[in-house]
C-alpha cells in the first residue's frame, strides 16, 4: 500500500505537466493533413525491406568546431559538427524539412583524456525533450564522473534542439503536425547511427548508450535497426509518442472523416510498441519509475513485457518526484560493471 501512495504523490507533477501540450495542440487541419497521414500507414511499410527507418552505413565527414570548448583536468572537450544524411521519405514534407537550415547538422560533444588512449569506453548520452544544453547534460549524465571513473563520455544532440533548432523550438514531438514529427524520428535514428560509426571512426571502439525520457524513446526505436554498440541503458523512458501526439478531441469535426485513428495508425511506424528489436535484449537495461505519469508507467511496462526483456528496475515515484535518489545510480553503475566498462 505505502508503494501504491508514493507512486500516487511522484506522479503529481506529472499530471501537471501533461495539461500543456494539450494547450499547443493543432487548431486548424489543412486539408491535405489526412493524405500526408496515410503515407505512413503501417501497412504500406510492412514486410521484409520495407521498415520506415533507415540507417547509414559509414560515417560522415565532420568539422570539429572552434568554439572555445576549454580543456581542463586533462580532459579535452570539443564540438564536432556532421551534416545529417537524412532523406525525408515524404516528398511532399522534403522542401519543408530543408527550409529548418540549423537542422541540417548533426553535433556531437566529446569528453575525451588527454592521454589519447583509445583502449578507454566511451558512454553516449542522449538527452530528453529541451535538456540538450550540454552543461545541464554534463550534470545530469554525471559526465565528470564517468570521466574520473576512466571513460570518456559523448552527447548527442536530437533534431530540432539547441544549436539544431531556432529560437529553442523544436518539432521532433511535434503536436501540431504528426507526419513531420514522424520524419523528425526517422532523422533522429539515421543521425545517431552517424554519431556512432562517426565516433568508431575516431577511434572509440567501445560504446554503450545511455538515454532518458525522450531519449529513452529514442534509443528503443534505435534498438530496432540492429545498433553497433556494446549496451543500451533507458531512464524513465517515453514510450507511446502517440500519448503525446494524439489530435485534440475536436478533430473529427475539424478534418472531413477524420479521426485519431489515422494519427494512431501512422505513428506505429516509428513506435517501439510496434516494431521488434534487432539487438540483443539482454544488453538493454531499463529503469523506470512505477508511478510515472508523463512518460506513463503502464506503457513502459507493455513494452518491457512485449519484448521480454530481463534487466529491468523500477523506482517507487513520479517521472520528476522519486523517493530513492540511490537507486539510479546503483543500477547505471552496476550496469556498467557488468558491462565490463567499470573494473
Amino acid at each position: 500500500m505505502k508503494k501504491e501512495i508514493l507512486n500516487s504523490i511522484g506522479g503529481l507533477p506529472d499530471r501537471f505537466l501533461r495539461m500543456f501540450p494539450n494547450l499547443f495542440r493543432r487548431r486548424k487541419y489543412h486539408p491535405e493533413y489526412l493524405d500526408e497521414l496515410s503515407f505512413y500507414s503501417p501497412e504500406k511499410w510492412s514486410g521484409a525491406g520495407r521498415q520506415f527507418l533507415s540507417v547509414p552505413g559509414d560515417a560522415p565527414e565532420y568539422h570539429a568546431e572552434d568554439t572555445g570548448w576549454s580543456r581542463k583536468n586533462d580532459i579535452s572537450i570539443e564540438l564536432i559538427r556532421y551534416p545529417s544524411r537524412y532523406e525525408v521519405r515524404n516528398p511532399r514534407l522534403r522542401e519543408a524539412f530543408r527550409k529548418h537550415s540549423r537542422n541540417l547538422d548533426g553535433y556531437l560533444v566529446r569528453w575525451t583524456h588527454r592521454d589519447g588512449s583509445k583502449k578507454r569506453p566511451l558512454v553516449l548520452c542522449v538527452h530528453g525533450l529541451h535538456m540538450a544544453e550540454p552543461k545541464r547534460a554534463e550534470r545530469m549524465f554525471r559526465i565528470w564522473k564517468l570521466l574520473s571513473l576512466g571513460m570518456d563520455a559523448a552527447l548527442y544532440i536530437q533534431p530540432f534542439h539547441w544549436r539544431r533548432s531556432r529560437g529553442g523550438r523544436q518539432y521532433l514531438v511535434n503536436t501540431n503536425n504528426v507526419p513531420y514529427s514522424i520524419e523528425a524520428f526517422g532523422q533522429n535514428i539515421h543521425d545517431l547511427q552517424s554519431a556512432v560509426l562517426l565516433l568508431k571512426a575516431l577511434g572509440h571502439d567501445r560504446i554503450g548508450l545511455i538515454g532518458a525520457s525522450l531519449g529513452g524513446y529514442t534509443l528503443a526505436l534505435y534498438s530496432t535497426v540492429s545498433p553497433p554498440v556494446d549496451f543500451l541503458f533507458l531512464v524513465v523512458p517515453l514510450i507511446d509518442l502517440y500519448d503525446f501526439i494524439r489530435p485534440p478531441g475536436g478533430m473529427r469535426s475539424r478534418v472531413a472523416g477524420g479521426d485519431a485513428a489515422g494519427v494512431l495508425e501512422a505513428v506505429q511506424v516509428v513506435s517501439p510498441l510496434f516494431n521488434e528489436p534487432r539487438f540483443d535484449r539482454n544488453r538493454i537495461k531499463v529503469v523506470m519509475h512505477g508511478g510515472d505519469m508523463l512518460c506513463r508507467a503502464e506503457y513502459t511496462r507493455q513494452w518491457i513485457a512485449r519484448w521480454s526483456i530481463p534487466h529491468v528496475e523500477e523506482v517507487v515515484g513520479g517521472h520528476w518526484l522519486f523517493f530513492d535518489q540511490r537507486a539510479r545510480g546503483n543500477a547505471w553503475y552496476g550496469w556498467l560493471r557488468e558491462c565490463g566498462y567499470l573494473s
